[in-house]
């Protein structure tokens, strides 16, 4: 972009979700069987970031709403943009994924879903939420470093194999 240009303007869903840790497992949420999308697959906690609200905010809003627990010791783990999941709507998805150790609290129900607990070996990858299902050995892999994705879609949901893109920014 040249100076003084006007800047490109993207239309992009902002989503902030984590993953929390308790005991060397992973607290995730199967998803509620009336989502109108991907009726129960397993998902990270969290949902949408609200206007002037930064992801990280977001994330935490979202798992204390949800769950009622507080968390501690975040770390953002990956940045996940979705190149139009929806084929008939013009968005495309910027998914932020953090990670972070339960700090105090108790579960209290939600209509999003179930809490389930995994541990990192035994999280379904078939059951999981497609982008997250092509990033999660890095996120459970405390040696890795952020992960940062471009996944497209085809027409029945699945991820497009030919425009997957991962990188990762490596631990210092």
């Amino acid at each position: 972009m040249s100076i003084n240009s006007e800047p490109h303007i993207h239309e992009n869903v902002i989503c902030a979700n984590m993953f929390v840790r308790k005991a060397g497992k992973f607290l995730l949420l199967k998803r509620s069987p009336h989502k109108k999308f991907l009726p129960n697959y397993i998902n990270p906690i969290g949902g949408k970031v609200e206007k002037d609200e930064n992801p990280y905010l977001a994330a935490m809003r979202e798992v204390q709403e949800e769950t009622g627990v507080a968390v501690k010791n975040v770390r953002l783990e990956a940045v996940v943009l979705e190149i139009q999941p929806y084929k008939d709507k013009p968005h495309n998805w910027l998914v932020f994924h953090f990670s972070a150790d339960w700090e105090s609290g108790e579960l209290q129900p939600t209509d999003e879903g179930e809490f389930v607990w995994f541990a990192p070996q035994d999280i379904p990858k078939d059951r999981l939420f497609p982008s997250v299902r092509e990033i999660i050995d890095h996120v459970v892999n405390p040696n890795d470093g952020t992960v940062f994705a471009t996944i497209s879609y085809n027409d029945k949901g699945e991820v497009e194999e030919t425009t997957k893109s991962i990188s990762m920014c490596a631990l210092p």
